[in-house]
């Protein structure tokens, strides 16, 4: 197997983690678009914007599972491969820092609704916001794990490289 077939094979299997985990995401964000826009209407006061919040948040997890899903790139270099690696990593582990904030978003809500005229509304959003950044915190967290165990391999590839006095050299063992 040479080289550029091994990244190759990296790079394929980084792209179908990436995409597999846009589909748990897309699922999850059109269960939550269909099921909220209709029991939305069902509902009152806070059930309903609980539903109303989980329909509206998960347009935008629709969206940047559909834009995840189709923008995976393949690079043919080793440095590529390392950035893109990398690059995946750091976004899921930054987007795990914003969906604890999404959490304590959804509990300040909560705790606004205290003193406010419109509490049932924000009980319901901050309900929604709690559930979805949990959701969310786990999600990344799962993906970020099988991000980096996949990204493991790199380590091997970059061993597997030798400089000679006729150039570099790739061996890989069977």
């Amino acid at each position: 197997m040479s080289g550029d077939s091994v990244l190759h094979t990296f790079n394929a299997d980084r792209i179908s983690i990436q995409q597999t985990g846009m589909q748990v995401l897309g699922t999850w964000a059109l269960a939550n678009i269909i099921i909220g826009g209709i029991t939305s209407t069902q509902a009152e006061g806070e059930n309903a914007a609980f539903w109303q919040m989980n329909a509206g948040w998960n347009i935008v997890n629709a969206s940047i599972a559909g834009f995840g899903f189709y923008t995976q790139s393949m690079p043919n270099t080793l440095s590529g491969t390392i950035a893109e690696q990398h690059s995946i990593e750091t976004l899921l582990a930054v987007n795990a820092g914003l969906d604890l904030a999404y959490i304590v978003g959804g509990f300040y809500l909560r705790e606004k609704a205290k003193t406010s005229d419109q509490a049932l509304r924000l009980r319901g959003f901050g309900n929604a916001i709690i559930l979805q950044g949990a959701f969310l915190l786990l999600f990344d967290a799962a993906l970020y794990a099988v991000n980096t165990h996949h990204g493991k391999q790199l380590q091997s590839i970059i061993q597997s490289i030798s400089l000679t006095s006729n150039g570099i050299g790739m061996s890989i063992s069977f």
